[in-house]
């Protein structure tokens, strides 16, 4: 039988916190499984799809935005649709593995207009570069202190709009989770946040929450945030 994605992969991560996560995906391995991983069965896809057909629900609801900013873009599995879409994109991720393997991909049409190593609490853009900074499953991996770092940058970076997601706990995948966690038979969750959590944390991040928009309804943890920038108090 052929192999098919699964909690054994190269490419999973399992281990907490952001240093750790730092160095996982620089690994040449796990580039070359990351997609593998995510996209390897019919299953996988299909939770892809879901996830890119919100993301682009999330972009049709906010205008005026040609320049866009995938961060952090991994092997480029959001950045190519982005630019087939009309988008000037660039990627940046942390990973040289992760970018090398974006770049070999196939070069969609419009083309993307570059990649970029960069850690992305000190992205090496100018203020107010790009309309658009997209950063998707990057939150998950920081803490509370981490993410609003991150936040403030991308805020400088970007001219107006944000698409972020977060891992949230009105759902029965987290309640699950949790009694799981409870009884012992897996680790902790990652972090997931209330409403109001999120609004506060991107509020001190220099966002205002436009839009929550939910990946699916009961099952899925995840939301897809619209955040505009604002100042930072």
């Amino acid at each position: 039988a052929s192999r098919r994605p699964g909690k054994r992969d190269v490419s999973r991560f399992t281990r907490p916190g952001y240093a750790a996560a730092r160095q996982f995906y620089r690994d040449p391995a796990v580039a070359a499984d990351y997609d593998f991983h995510r996209l390897g069965s019919r299953t996988r896809r299909a939770r892809h799809a879901r996830e890119w057909r919100t993301i682009v629900a999330a972009l049709e609801r906010t205008a005026g935005v040609r320049s866009l900013l995938d961060l952090p873009c991994g092997t480029g599995r959001f950045t190519g649709p982005l630019a087939e879409r009309g988008y000037v994109v660039s990627g940046a991720d942390i990973s040289a593995e992760m970018i090398r393997r974006a770049t070999a991909k196939p070069a969609p049409a419009g083309g993307v207009a570059g990649f970029v190593q960069a850690d992305a609490e000190a992205l090496p853009f100018c203020d107010a570069s790009v309309d658009y900074v997209m950063s998707m499953r990057f939150m998950l991996h920081l803490d509370a202190a981490a993410r609003v770092r991150v936040l403030r940058e991308l805020a400088r970076v970007s001219r107006r709009w944000l698409i972020v997601d977060y891992r949230h706990r009105y759902s029965l995948r987290y309640a699950r989770w949790r009694l799981l966690s409870w009884l012992g038979v897996v680790d902790t969750p990652s972090p997931h946040v209330t409403r109001r959590q999120l609004e506060q944390e991107l509020g001190a991040g220099g966002w205002a929450v436009r839009e929550v928009l939910p990946v699916t309804r009961l099952f899925s943890d995840k939301w897809i945030v619209i955040g505009e920038s604002r100042p930072v108090s």
